[in-house]
């Protein structure tokens, strides 16, 4: 695609109007209307406990969202010839309510900044430790250069700009995204993310919708049923090595939607330090409730862009669909995406796109390094290096920690460029991250029984067996994860009520079992919100009334499911975001009080 110096200049313009802008937003919303709180780590860490259900929202949205997701969800539904990759998307709400129910409840009536803060309260410091160590080496070594990879990708391709090397991509946007983070703390990180998810909304649905509008309309996709169905056990299977299709498994065959798949949803969307931390920050459990049900409502329908235009790519190839005079042609799935961009996008909006382009890889980006500053300072730093830390001493050696990581993943960047299926390996490589943790995490909420010694064989069984289950290739690897969860279930349970293998690791004969309530250090009030299993309810059918339409190809029940979805997005933004009312129970504790001026806690304290 040649471009000329004008329209180069218009590019450019259009790019830095759009990126400076969120950027002066950011800063004016942060300084008028979010209030500076008592502690400089609180602050930086937490938001100041002051986001509002929409940033908390707009946030998690936008952190989940970035070019791994649009450039690898939709390479993945290219390559599978149907749309099976789905499941990592309208699933993946039902894991939301799960966290606004069951997790954000238990976080937040212990005034934690950090996820694992609750395994250093329910089981023991150690194992507090090896969880945030798992979190940062997975955000250091993996998604962050993951991010990068496929950001610098996309914008090469969409501006042909081959003689570019990845890695100066890399650093550049690697460089931006550092200066929100480290600099700006969870709360720039926050604001300018729901910024970036308003025009990435508005580009991300718009590519969908120019390249229908060339194909003749929304009634192409329902030519060919097979191209829409979410749950198979084989489809044509794309090999890129000669360009054809044959009968095959796709990347995410109907049956690890009952066993894997749903795991690690649960893990990433419940105990993950990156996502969690957006609803912690949140300036009361009902905030944060609405927030997290409301971003689950907007993933219901996020394959709209992470997954259609793969399928639109499929049939623009089997049509002989040329652009310009040019035949459209696919020479690696995970170009998919940039290539339909180029070809479907006015030139024009290219600048544009790409400002959002970018804002969507910072969100991601600059989440992961807040996060893994978070853990550094608060699990490792103050609690093994430098205990009586000031608040300002924590954040400035964590804003080291994430430069250092920037220079980890700029590194690492460039070499992803060998991977066959980017979004493959992320999956992977999350798994191998998530199977030690979700397991005891999900424990630790439900039981009291099992102590930090049974929490400790767990981990150590789940990670070596799914480390072992790497070598079984016959098997698909959601079901190997979930095979290595019950076996690390199995062993903590031999841990716990096993009296001879407990005195065998010389532990008492008979754990002594968690305290059931523990002492309320809420640092907001943590009455659930009053509509919360009413939402919960709404995308639960939603969900299943999605699957269905497109599992028979019904355009009809199609329709149906958008004026459901249309009719509930209006009802969930109405809703109030008010508390259950409670009667106080007979000696129980208050909720915190907080004054609304300064959002800021007038009764209780945050545990960092």
């Amino acid at each position: 695609m040649a471009i000329d110096a004008a329209t180069l200049g218009l590019h450019i313009t259009t790019f830095l109007v759009w990126t400076v802008g969120v950027a002066i937003l950011t800063w004016f919303i942060c300084r008028r209307y979010f209030k500076t709180s008592r502690g400089a780590a609180d602050d930086y860490f937490a938001g100041g406990r002051s986001l509002t259900w929409y940033v908390v929202a707009g946030s998690l949205m936008l952190t989940n969202l970035s070019t791994e997701q649009l450039v690898g969800l939709n390479s993945v539904i290219f390559a599978d010839g149907c749309l099976s990759g789905t499941a990592w998307e309208t699933f993946a709400a039902l894991a939301m309510c799960v966290t606004a129910v069951v997790f954000l409840p238990v976080y937040m009536a212990s005034g934690l900044c950090t996820t694992t803060g609750f395994l250093g309260e329910r089981f023991d410091l150690t194992t507090r430790t090896l969880v945030s160590s798992i979190f940062l080496i997975f955000y250091a070594i993996g998604l962050c250069p993951i991010v990068l990879y496929t950001g610098a990708l996309a914008f090469r391709n969409i501006f042909d700009l081959q003689d570019v090397p990845l890695w100066a991509v890399s650093l550049l946007i690697g460089f931006i995204g550092a200066c929100y983070a480290l600099f700006g703390g969870l709360k720039a990180v926050a604001v300018s993310d729901c910024i970036n998810g308003l025009g990435l909304v508005v580009v991300g649905l718009w590519v969908p919708i120019a390249a229908l509008q060339q194909l003749g309309g929304v009634s192409v996709l329902f030519e060919e049923t097979s191209y829409l169905r979410p749950l198979v056990a084989t489809s044509q299977v794309y090999d890129a090595s000669t360009g054809t299709r044959s009968n095959g498994e796709p990347s995410v065959p109907w049956h690890v939607t009952l066993t894997g798949l749903m795991l690690t949803n649960l893990y990433y969307w419940s105990t993950n330090q990156l996502i969690v931390q957006r609803a912690l920050a949140a300036r009361s459990l009902a905030e944060g409730q609405k927030g997290v049900l409301f971003a689950a409502a907007m993933k219901v329908v996020g394959f709209t862009f992470l997954c259609i235009p793969g399928t639109i790519a499929i049939i623009m190839v089997n049509r002989g669909v040329t652009i310009d005079g040019e035949l459209f042609v696919i020479k690696k799935a995970d170009e998919v995406y940039p290539e339909l961009v180029k070809a479907v996008m006015p030139t024009w909006s290219l600048g544009f796109f790409a400002a959002v382009l970018l804002g969507s890889v910072l969100s991601t980006f600059n989440s992961a390094l807040n996060s893994a500053a978070t853990l550094f300072g608060l699990e490792i730093y103050r609690i093994y290096v430098n205990p009586t830390a000031s608040d300002e001493r924590v954040v400035k050696v964590s804003g080291i920690f994430g430069i250092a990581i920037t220079v980890v993943a700029v590194v690492i960047a460039p070499f992803l460029a060998d991977v066959a299926s980017i979004f493959d390996f992320l999956q992977r490589a999350r798994s191998i991250a998530s199977l030690p943790i979700i397991s005891i995490f999900i424990v630790g909420i439900a039981t009291t029984g099992p102590d930090a010694f049974a929490a400790k064989v767990s981990f150590a069984t789940g990670l070596l067996a799914y480390i072992g289950g790497q070598f079984i290739q016959e098997v698909h690897f959601l079901h190997v994860f979930f095979g290595c969860f019950l076996l690390a279930l199995t062993a903590m349970m031999v841990a716990t009520y096993v009296p001879c293998f407990r005195a065998l690791c010389r532990q008492p004969r008979v754990p002594l079992a968690a305290a059931e309530q523990r002492k309320t250090q809420s640092a907001v009030d943590i009455t659930p919100w009053a509509w919360l299993y009413s939402v919960v309810f709404l995308i639960c059918f939603l969900v299943a009334l999605l699957t269905v339409s497109l599992q028979i190809g019904s355009s009809e029940l199609f329709i149906v499911f958008w004026v459901a979805w249309a009719v509930g997005f209006v009802a969930l933004l109405a809703a109030p975001s008010t508390a259950q009312q409670t009667a106080p129970s007979e000696g129980g504790e208050k909720p915190p009080q907080v004054d609304e001026s300064t959002n800021a806690e007038v009764v209780g304290s945050a545990s960092l």
